[in-house]
């Protein structure tokens, strides 16, 4: 069973653990992480979520993501959920921190009330050594920048709606890779 740290609308903790089912049918607020990977050529490795996703199937995202569990650190959830999701590994010291944002989607699903966080690594993935995880994932793509962003910006509905993740992760790679 998935536990997941309840957090107020303010993004703070409330002190009690919720189940995922409880946080999905109750719209209880609790943490989700996205995690980006940029290569040297400055492409970003982008995935395709499962048909079988019951939010955003068929959808773009970062590389990695998923839900924080009870009492996790975000960006271990991030490191984990890439692991658990295309197999690769990266360690701490190689993950950013670029921002966060409150979320909140709700469909006749799944009610979401996130508290996302998002990072970004930097590292030369070879996409045959990529294991994707099926249940979880359908492709994976790398994206040359000028591309993520024309992509991104333009709010296809192709992609999931975290555009203030890509937004965010834009921002860092023009002031910070860029320059």
């Amino acid at each position: 069973m998935e536990l997941f740290d309840e957090l107020n609308d303010n993004g703070e903790y409330t002190g009690r653990t919720v189940t995922r089912e409880d946080a999905h049918n109750n719209g209880l607020r609790h943490r989700g992480v996205i995690l980006f990977i940029v290569n040297s050529k400055n492409q970003v490795l982008m995935q395709q979520r499962s048909a079988t996703k019951r939010q955003w199937p068929n959808c773009w995202d970062g590389a990695g993501g998923g839900h924080v569990d009870a009492g996790e650190l975000g960006m271990f959830a991030a490191i984990r959920e890439l692991y658990e999701e295309l197999g690769i590994k990266v360690k701490p010291s190689e993950v950013r921190y670029i921002g966060a944002y409150l979320s909140e989607q709700k469909t006749d699903k799944v009610w979401n009330k996130h508290f996302n966080e998002f990072y970004v690594a930097h590292k030369n993935v070879n996409p045959k050594k990529i294991k994707i995880q099926e249940s979880e994932v359908q492709q994976i793509q790398w994206i040359d920048f000028p591309r993520f962003k024309e992509w991104t910006r333009s709010r296809s509905p192709e992609l999931t709606e975290k555009y203030v993740a890509f937004d965010a992760l834009i921002h860092y790679i023009e002031k910070y890779v860029l320059n």
